[in-house]
């Protein structure tokens, strides 16, 4: 794995949040040295940008390696931030630096050609050559830009390398609803959530989204997207109600990156308000969520989850997932907490938005910490089952027909009426149909208005 040389510059009289060291412990594949100073300002300077200049001239004296990396000390990075930008040089032989836009400067600031230093890579070689500098004007991010590109070396923005610049207001609240009512029916006002790829597209567009609409559910759906086209985004955003957060792809599995995207979300929204997310790739709706919304409103402090059919010895991947974490303490008590307990499907949850943001946070610290590292769980279900059963106050057992998983049910349980709607021998109409390991698609259903 190449190595790199991470080099974080602090406020005066203040230490860098764990979150933030934490993430760049947990990169993959990639191994990163850390190097830590403060820019110290002198009386002489004309500005914060002087002594940030000066600040990066001396710790990048600091790196040895082949890869530098700059990251400001409130700049999160994603797990795959660091080997993306690697990548992303070792394949572009013209480029000298490359960072994340953390600030989705790209996508939205005029100032055309101008890279942020905050979570930025250079070549060793190259950095070694930049003298970092700045004018009453210009910023040692500008004023660096300037003087590569004089040189004839190239520096950019790479749109797939993620990362969240926590000392601004997240741009997801730019995008969320705003009824121009007050707080009290905003409070009120129910939301689903969804996250999906271009995979997935249609069927959000045609069994997800026309099956929750054709009940009645006029509720506002945030979307969030990964790797779609401007011209889907565009078409996404016309629909009625929706909303689009868009995100580019990186390779991260759906299941595992909306936990970070959905706790963004939660985190916005009114904390009373109800929430609740289903997978969009096998979902159908049969029936209104006034129910649901209700039950959510008598249990604000639980996640409503669902148990699925079979629990342990029955269900195969709870050894298989949970045996496979590379912590051996971790190891023993996920497999204990699972044995011992019902197993819960991680394709839908309800709950308030406070509810859910907490369990959203601590699945996604759990995904890339200690507690779930080298599980073969390729989405977020071990995250739910650990949080939910490490403090069985915490969820509520929904009824079964919220998130109905047609996947391991006897022959003959699961059919589809003349009509054409999707029933059970035991309950008949279905509310939200989830075919769980692509068996919905056994009974070839398509969604009409």
């Amino acid at each position: 794995m190449p190595a790199v040389d991470v080099l974080m510059l602090c406020r005066p009289h203040s230490e860098p949040p764990s979150v933030v060291v934490d993430a760049i412990h947990r990169q993959n594949d990639v191994n990163v040295r850390l190097h830590i100073a403060t820019g110290w300002p002198r009386g002489d300077d004309r500005n914060r940008w002087q002594t940030i200049a000066r600040a990066r001239n001396q710790i990048k004296q600091r790196a040895t390696a082949d890869w530098v990396m700059f990251v400001d000390d409130d700049v999160l990075l994603d797990p795959h931030c660091v080997a993306t930008l690697v990548h992303r040089l070792e394949r572009s032989p013209t480029l000298g630096a490359v960072a994340a836009d953390y600030d989705l400067e790209n996508q939205t600031s005029a100032n055309a050609g101008h890279v942020g230093m905050g979570a930025c890579m250079f070549r060793g070689d190259v950095l070694k050559s930049v003298q970092f500098r700045s004018t009453a004007n210009q910023c040692e991010c500008a004023c660096c830009c300037e003087d590569l590109r004089r040189q004839g070396i190239g520096i950019t923005y790479c749109g797939i390398a993620q990362a969240t610049h926590l000392g601004k207001a997240n741009r997801v609240a730019d995008v969320m609803p705003r009824p121009a009512s007050h707080d009290d029916r905003l409070a009120h006002t129910p939301y689903v959530l969804a996250a999906f790829d271009r995979r997935d597209l249609q069927r959000f567009e045609h069994q997800f989204l026309r099956s929750l609409r054709t009940w009645g559910n006029t509720c506002p759906v945030i979307a969030v997207t990964y790797g779609l086209y401007p011209s889907e985004i565009r078409r996404l955003t016309q629909l009625s109600n929706v909303h689009v957060v868009a995100r580019p792809s990186n390779g991260t599995m759906v299941p595992i990156r909306r936990l970070y995207e959905f706790a963004e979300i939660t985190q916005r929204l009114p904390a009373n308000a109800a929430v609740a997310y289903w997978d969009v790739s096998d979902v159908i709706f049969q029936t209104p969520l006034d129910s649901l919304w209700q039950s959510v409103a008598m249990r604000p402090d639980r996640i409503h989850a669902v148990i699925e059919p079979k629990g342990y010895p029955d269900n195969a991947v709870i050894p298989a997932w949970s045996l496979s974490i590379h912590d051996p303490w971790h190891r023993r008590n996920a497999f204990e907490l699972l044995k011992r307990n019902p197993f819960l499907n991680s394709g839908f949850a309800a709950g308030t938005a406070a509810t859910l943001h907490r369990y959203f946070s601590a699945a996604h610290r759990m995904r890339t910490g200690p507690e779930l590292a080298g599980t073969t769980d390729w989405g977020d279900q071990m995250g739910l089952n650990l949080y939910c059963h490490q403090q069985p106050d915490r969820w509520h057992a929904a009824d079964q027909g919220w998130n109905y998983c047609v996947h391991d049910r006897h022959v003959g349980e699961v059919t589809v009426s003349p009509e054409g709607l999707v029933i059970s021998r035991r309950i008949g109409k279905i509310p939200v149909v989830h075919g769980n390991a692509r068996s919905v698609r056994q009974f070839a259903i398509s969604v009409h208005h």
